[in-house]
């Protein structure tokens, strides 16, 4: 099977600083009274003497550069990025960001590097809670929010800067991704896992590629779409961290310190901050919006160059991922569906959702969830170990989801055609109707 990288971790490599745009003023003194004239052009018309025979730029601050001279003033960070070097293109990109702050390419670059930092440091801290709850005993709940905030802090910041990378519609970014000397599994040393990680390793026909094949260590144009996409997933990955904040899990402690025969009648994980998750339901459904806008952009590129996403028109694309209309439709679809989820319109059958994987529910349970409600109308969650423990040796599954969702499991709601989608791929691939590309392009346009 390929190696073909999930999304999260390909957007590793698209991110990065703020933004502010300079504005220009003029002004000029006509003869009589004091006259105050926002443009220089009306101001190089009333002044007295000869019109100025000079760029009409040297009558106010020096407007932002031009799109080829911001390329060419980021072209130093762009080579440090394409040589693996995270700190240096880092480092020259805000160089420029400080002289230009409107450089798309410059927050372009910034932000890869400024990204992979932020996961590499949310790697680390998130080892070091996981590793302390199990050798303590329960988590440290002060460390654990810090390490959310300071990421969502990064995440905001990018996400601005990727809003300013997209304003640039001809944006475009070359990178090797299987050619960077990286550590990804965090190891200490660059070994085989790291060096395969972003090689393709299969042909179209599904053929293994040879070690010294070209193939294996395509160059990508990244571009406008790309970063659109960029921004759905940081916006996806920020509302996952606003749901963690806006919950006080220190009641996880009792569990975790109980030992089996010990379990607590009753565990509270308060919801400590309601306005987070109005504001993780925000960044959702603009995740969803940036999804579907980066989908149209695809669909209205003219170009075909070594795309990361091509459209059904595109050929040009290292990846061996065949696309056609009818997976851009799906894409639609799915979004929509998300989308009503979100907003509430809409919920998740659980006779459906069971009817999923390879065990066939004889009798599953007939109930709706309403994840709109849950964010919309967030309370403490409330669990009852000993309560599940016996509902579970009962096989009771509608009164587990009682006891854990309440009032979110709904008898009678308008059912999502999202499960119904998902059973329509899962009956294709049964039926050897999809090749293994298209089963794996579907777990990438889904996830």
């Amino acid at each position: 099977m390929t190696s073909i990288p999930a999304p999260a971790l390909i957007l590793c490599t698209l991110l990065a600083a703020g933004c502010a745009a300079p504005q220009a003023a003029g002004g000029a003194r006509a003869a009589a009274a004091p006259l105050r004239l926002e443009s220089p052009l009306a101001a190089a018309a009333l002044t007295p003497g000869p019109v100025p025979t000079g760029p009409l730029r040297a009558l106010g601050p020096k407007p932002a550069s031009e799109p080829e001279q911001q390329r060419s003033d980021a072209a130093r960070a762009v080579a440090a990025l394409q040589q693996g070097d995270f700190a240096a293109a880092r480092r020259e990109a805000e160089a420029v960001l400080a002289r230009d702050p409107s450089s798309p390419d410059a927050h372009l670059v910034a932000a890869i590097a400024r990204y992979r930092q932020a996961m590499h440091l949310f790697y680390l801290d998130a080892r070091t809670v996981v590793f302390g709850a199990a050798g303590a005993g329960g988590l440290n709940h002060r460390y654990l929010r810090a390490t959310l905030e300071q990421t969502e802090l990064e995440l905001a910041q990018i996400d601005a800067s990727l809003a300013v990378a997209a304003t640039a519609p001809d944006i475009s970014l070359e990178l090797c991704l299987a050619c960077w000397q990286i550590d990804w599994n965090h190891n200490r040393r660059v070994d085989r896992a790291d060096e395969l990680l972003f090689q393709i390793e299969i042909d179209e026909q599904g053929n293994p590629l040879p070690e010294d094949d070209a193939r294996r260590r395509p160059t990508f144009r990244f571009d406008r779409g790309d970063v659109l996409w960029a921004r759905a997933f940081v916006s996806f990955q920020r509302a996952a961290l606003d749901l963690g904040l806006a919950y006080d899990w220190e009641g996880l402690d009792e569990i975790l310190a109980a030992r089996d025969d010990r379990m607590p009648d009753r565990v509270v994980i308060r919801l400590a901050h309601p306005e987070l998750v109005a504001e993780a339901r925000r960044l959702l459904l603009a995740g969803l919006a940036f999804s579907d806008e980066s989908r149209r952009a695809y669909l209205a590129e003219t170009d075909d160059e070594r795309e990361w996403v091509p459209s059904p028109r595109q050929r040009s694309h290292p990846l061996p991922l065949p696309v056609d209309q009818a997976l851009y439709d799906t894409w639609e679809g799915v979004v929509g569906d998300l989308q009503r989820l979100v907003r509430g319109e809409e919920g998740l059958s659980v006779a459906e959702l069971a009817q999923l994987g390879d065990h066939q529910w004889k009798s599953p349970p007939q109930g709706y969830l309403d994840l709109g409600r849950m964010l919309a109308a967030p309370r403490d969650i409330v669990l009852w170990p000993k309560e599940l423990e016996r509902l579970d040796r009962a096989h009771d599954v509608e009164g587990a989801l009682r006891s854990v969702l309440g009032d979110y499991y709904v008898r009678r709601m308008k059912p999502s055609p999202l499960v119904r989608r998902l059973q329509r791929m899962k009956g294709e691939m049964d039926r050897g109707e999809e090749s293994m590309e298209r089963k794996l392009r579907y777990l990438l346009w889904i996830n």
